[in-house]
């Protein structure tokens, strides 16, 4: 029963994070529910005998794609062409490993994009405290998720902590539209007004 019960609450923390990536920045948004899609398709697949090999495929470009949506909702997004030769290397260690059966790969690759979303963070701690503290507990959510994955090839604890992880991000990139401060830009109608007379 646990073996059916927990992947649907990864699919469930899928449509969540989708829902709930409407608050984010539009770059972010996008990325946050791609990524949710395809841990969408992890959570179908750990139905199957399949699951380990499409979890090693799916696990480092969700992550990755996570770690590029803090850029984009917290900072700025990366440019096009750096982010997809960052995403075809981290594609590419995922079909190794899942082609191989070597998690090596994937798991590197999954660690430093985990790694790199709880950096992106850290830095907006002082910013956009809350948003800060959420996204830095959602990668240390994804960090564990690999840990146990490394130790019993998924199982119910992966998918929990998975399901943490993802939704985690989520929340902190819809507060950070929110939480994060722009200043005013000057308003110069009256000067404009003053020059003409």
């Amino acid at each position: 029963m646990t073996a059916l019960v927990t992947p649907l609450l990864l699919l469930a923390a899928t449509v969540a994070a989708w829902l709930v990536a409407a608050g984010a920045r539009p770059p972010a948004r996008v990325q946050v529910r791609f990524a949710a899609v395809l841990l969408a398709a992890g959570a179908i697949a750990a139905l199957t005998p399949a699951a380990t090999a499409v979890t090693l495929l799916v696990l480092p470009i969700a992550i990755a794609v996570l770690a590029l949506a803090a850029l984009a909702g917290f900072e700025r997004a990366l440019l096009p062409a750096v982010a997809s030769v960052l995403l075809a290397g981290v594609s590419l260690c995922g079909i190794v490993s899942a082609v191989t059966g070597l998690a090596m790969f994937s798991l590197g690759a999954a660690v430093i994009a985990a790694v790199a979303l709880l950096l992106v963070c850290l830095r907006q701690f002082d910013a956009a405290r809350v948003a800060a503290v959420q996204g830095a507990l959602a990668a240390l959510c994804l960090l564990a998720a690999q840990s146990v994955f490394v130790l019993e090839r998924g199982g119910v604890a992966f998918l929990l902590f998975l399901s943490a992880g993802l939704l985690g991000t989520a929340l902190a990139l819809a507060r950070s539209e929110r939480a994060i401060e722009h200043p005013a830009a000057a308003d110069l109608r009256p000067a404009a007004i003053s020059g003409r007379r």
